[in-house]
């Protein structure tokens, strides 16, 4: 086996220990990820249609139900146990790292895909998100596979089935993938236009079209039954531009990084754009393209993990520029990149991870004995959730909890119409959970 190949195992290696490192105490649930099994959990009782998934943020947009299924068959396998949910976003983060090495790879070459996954796969930022399961952890495998389809799919059309579904599959994901809609247009768009009508490959774009209504017909008829709510979305967003919630400012989608990444990560753009390595690769500037404008001129705040799909692009951008070092400079930046990187990922602190909040709930538990308890925080239940399932997993099933005036939709059955006889309310003090347990009058 030729050298380069035990260098790729090797990276690969470390990689994969880093997402699948201390799981139990490193996994987070918090109130996204309740919300989520929640709705799942549901079709593991009692299985049923489903129309529509989670809520975006707070535009009035829902995606599909795919992922909720997904959800249920994971907690159906675990017996409701979110553990498992840990170790699947680290096996979806860690596929997506061998993805993109090779992608990389097929479309540049051996040495970009080599830097662009060491980029990739030490970043404490993805590796973070990488052992996050919701939504956004397929956000970056989908963007990935997007972009492979659509350079394909220039010497052989049939790759937009592969597009075709991958494009449906983001209405069951999360909308910032939506941006490869108006790309893979512009890419149909112009094969139609090069190609001869006699040769245009209408089977293909038969199949594709069949696929694409298949796997997003529960929208369809979601929107269909709720007077085309989910369409009207983009109409609504732009009225909010300059109204409260809606006004944005592009400098402040600008420095959610520090400011030295954000001119890094400037200057690397401006060389790309400039670059003829830039020039021979139209599909990959269209991508990087539209990501930017999305950035500037999105009419909202801009969240960390919105540039989730966008960081493997801009790890191929860093890579085709970073290949031209010697190896001597490229070998020295990338052990002290992969030293840094894994210094700060094992040096997280666990207090917050799921172990020690199971460890609280059981603790809890024993405590409140048989009585029937209200379940609250002394924070505000947006920012500190995710307690109402854990107790039910973990410990015992809150009679009412601060949750259900978000969530009680989901289990009305399971809301006690009685006041409870204690009220317990959780704390979080330097990382570690306390408890103030109560009677009611």
């Amino acid at each position: 086996m030729k050298r380069s190949y035990w260098l790729v195992l090797f990276i690969f290696a470390i990689a994969a220990f880093l997402r699948f490192w201390k799981v139990p105490q490193l996994f987070f649930f918090g109130i996204d990820e309740e919300y989520q099994t929640l709705l799942a959990w549901e079709q593991v009782k009692h299985f049923h249609k489903i129309w529509i998934g989670l809520s975006a943020a707070n535009t009035g947009y829902y995606i599909g139900p795919g992922l909720v299924y997904l959800h249920a068959l994971l907690l159906k396998l675990s017996g409701g146990d979110p553990l498992i949910f840990g170790y699947f976003a680290s096996l979806v983060g860690f596929a997506t790292l061998i993805i993109l090495y090779f992608v990389v790879r097929k479309l540049f070459d051996q040495r970009t895909a080599l830097i662009a996954t060491i980029l990739s796969g030490f970043s404490p930022f993805v590796v973070y998100y990488d052992r996050r399961f919701w939504n956004s952890t397929f956000v970056p495998i989908t963007a990935i596979l997007l972009f492979y389809s659509l350079v394909r799919a220039k010497k052989n059309p049939r790759w937009y089935i592969l597009t075709a579904f991958l494009i449906a599959a983001s209405f069951h994901i999360h909308a910032s993938l939506f941006i490869f809609i108006p790309i893979t247009l512009i890419s149909i768009a112009v094969y139609l236009i090069k190609t001869k009508p006699k040769k245009i490959d209408w089977l293909t774009i038969g199949i594709s079209t069949m696929i694409y209504f298949v796997i997003t017909s529960p929208l369809l008829v979601y929107d269909l039954v709720h007077n085309f709510d989910n369409l009207k979305t983009p109409f609504r967003i732009l009225s909010q531009i300059g109204k409260g919630s809606g006004h944005f400012s592009i400098l402040q989608h600008l420095t959610i990084f520090p400011a030295w990444m954000t001119i890094a990560g400037g200057i690397i753009l401006i060389w790309f754009f400039l670059s003829e390595e830039g020039k021979k690769h139209a599909v990959l500037k269209t991508v990087i393209g539209f990501y930017l404008f999305l950035f500037l001129f999105y009419p909202g705040p801009m969240l960390d993990y919105y540039y989730l799909g966008f960081f493997p692009f801009f790890a191929i951008m860093t890579g085709m520029l970073l290949k031209k070092l010697n190896n001597k400079i490229l070998s020295i930046m990338a052990i002290s990149y992969i030293t840094v990187s894994c210094f700060i990922v094992l040096h997280w602190p666990e207090n917050g991870g799921l172990a020690a909040k199971k460890i609280f709930i059981q603790k809890t538990s024993r405590q409140i004995g048989n009585n029937s308890f209200y379940l609250a925080t002394n924070q505000n239940y947006l920012y500190f959730g995710g307690w109402r399932y854990l107790f039910k997993i973990y410990g015992k099933t809150p009679a009412q909890s601060q949750a259900d005036q978000l969530f009680g939709w989901i289990y009305p059955e399971e809301i006690a119409k009685v006041k409870p006889k204690l009220t317990v309310t959780v704390s979080e003090n330097n990382g570690h959970y306390q408890s103030v347990i109560t009677k009611n009058d």
